[in-house]
């Protein structure tokens, strides 16, 4: 009996460990001072297409700035497209507000739940915003000279690229180097390592097995004379 319950604690102490994740932040920042953005309806559905390193998402966030304070804050709708463009299958979607503290001087981030929503490792996925109101625009990048429209940096993420319904810059193609400000967060599940104190508690269940199993032994080969 003793044996029995000694294994059963080390092993209970093997397999309750329990899984952990490790988090990860995929940031894209391609136009850091907001020289450049654009509104959602002038040029969208519009998106940005990403290559997963995680396995479950937890949040998907913007850049935005306000262009046009006079219009309704109307709410935004977030898509998440399996593959490559603007048509593919729907993973997941979220309808948002933006606060009305964003202004037109700062490029200020917006990131919004997307808990319980796993995707896979290494395919890609297209980010959609859709809205009906021009009051804020989405920052990307890379920068222009404003005085002569030179561009000022390359392809931030070679991992993906901005899509629009209709291409604002030269650079914006299918093909271009031309990004939205977007960040997502995510993490993968990892067996979690057994603390210190954990493995301390099998290597002692492991020792008082034996010492169980040592005495049993020994009670079996004893000889008794009558």
């Amino acid at each position: 009996m003793k044996f029995k319950l000694a294994a059963s604690a080390a092993l209970a102490v093997l397999f309750s460990a329990t899984t952990a994740f490790a988090q990860d932040t995929l940031e894209v920042v391609s136009g850091p001072t907001g020289q450049r953005a654009v509104t959602v309806p002038t040029y969208g559905p519009l998106g940005q297409s990403f290559t997963a390193i995680d396995e479950h998402l937890t949040s998907f966030g913007f850049q935005f700035e306000l262009f046009n304070p006079g219009h309704a804050n109307s709410p935004f709708t977030f898509q998440l497209l399996s593959g490559e463009g603007l048509g593919g299958s729907v993973v997941t979607s979220k309808t948002f507000t933006l606060p009305t503290s964003i202004n037109d001087r700062t490029a200020t981030w917006f990131d919004f739940d997307l808990t319980g929503t796993d995707v896979t490792v290494g395919n890609k996925y297209t980010a959609v915003l859709s809205t009906s109101s021009l009051r804020y625009g989405v920052v990307l990048g890379p920068e222009i000279n404003i005085n002569t429209g030179q561009i000022l940096g390359g392809d931030a993420y070679a991992g993906g690229t901005a899509l629009f319904t209709t291409v604002p810059y030269s650079n914006c193609g299918p093909t271009g180097g031309c990004d939205l400000n977007f960040r997502v967060t995510g993490y993968n599940d990892v067996a979690a390592v057994p603390e210190p104190a954990a493995w301390g508690m099998m290597i002692g269940g492991f020792g008082l097995a034996g010492g169980a199993l040592r005495r049993r032994k020994a009670d079996r080969t004893t000889v008794r004379f009558a």
